[in-house]
């Protein structure tokens, strides 16, 4: 009998629908999801794993995680966080769970192309949970300018938050990833549908992970604000990765 392909799943948030409470949730109980349902937790690099995006991204719209690891384009940074990457993708793990918003930024056929060659090992099934487009520009502004960026006039930018911009519009987004990996492996979660029955979006994804949801670990009363939740113990190692792939 052949066996199960293994799966990857990708889950590409969008940005403000509670993406870094589901990875905390994630890391909390990472063995009981491993023993009880087979899902192994993608162990990223950095904050809210955005090197998977960084990997793949063409440089054709500027992010804001590329202002903080500018060095992200050069070959070394490239190579070394392609053999990270690889190594999980390439383990013997049944089901990987990555989670990374800012995988939500890649749009073009090359950006996506170069994420299947990644998990070119892996059938893949992604997760992407979306807001309505005016609370989510008016989040989305919000949490830039609390990190100190400026809004932008320019339609290109990721600080462009007018009712045209680019990150909200979904159907180009939910067109590059099927595209890329079929019609059917692109799942859609419903932020103001989960939120309104369950007060959080953990079941409403997890529901596209698992047979059933009924037996996950306590997920209710879990929130994380993206701004805090980065652990000292996670940021005394990403500083030895950082002058690891940095050093000359």
């Amino acid at each position: 009998m052949d066996q199960a392909p293994k799966r990857a799943i990708l889950h590409i948030g969008t940005h403000k629908t509670g993406t870094t409470s589901f990875q905390h949730w994630l890391r909390i109980h990472h063995k009981r999801l491993a023993i009880e349902h087979g899902i192994d937790i993608y162990e990223g690099l950095f904050q809210n794993n955005r090197e998977t995006a960084l990997l793949c991204a063409d440089g054709s719209k500027q992010y804001p995680t590329m202002r903080q690891i500018p060095e992200w384009n050069t070959e070394h940074w490239q190579h070394q966080v392609t053999q990270h990457v690889v190594s999980q993708v390439e383990g013997q793990a049944t089901t990987l769970l990555i989670s990374s918003e800012t995988l939500s930024f890649l749009r073009n056929p090359k950006e996506l192309s170069t994420l299947a060659k990644l998990l070119a090992t892996r059938e893949v099934t992604v997760v992407v949970t979306l807001r309505e487009r005016s609370n989510y520009l008016r989040s989305w502004a919000e949490h830039l300018t609390r990190d100190g960026f400026t809004l932008s006039d320019d339609p290109n930018s990721f600080a462009y938050v007018q009712p045209d911009s680019w990150l909200a519009d979904y159907d180009s987004l939910l067109a590059a990833y099927r595209n890329q990996f079929g019609q059917e492996s692109v799942r859609v979660v419903d932020y103001e549908a989960e939120m309104k029955m369950h007060g959080s979006v953990i079941p409403g994804i997890m529901k596209h992970i698992v047979a059933t949801t009924e037996n996950l670990p306590e997920w209710r009363g879990v929130f994380k604000n993206s701004s805090k939740q980065f652990s000292e113990k996670r940021k005394s190692i990403l500083q030895r990765v950082i002058r690891r792939l940095t050093r000359r």
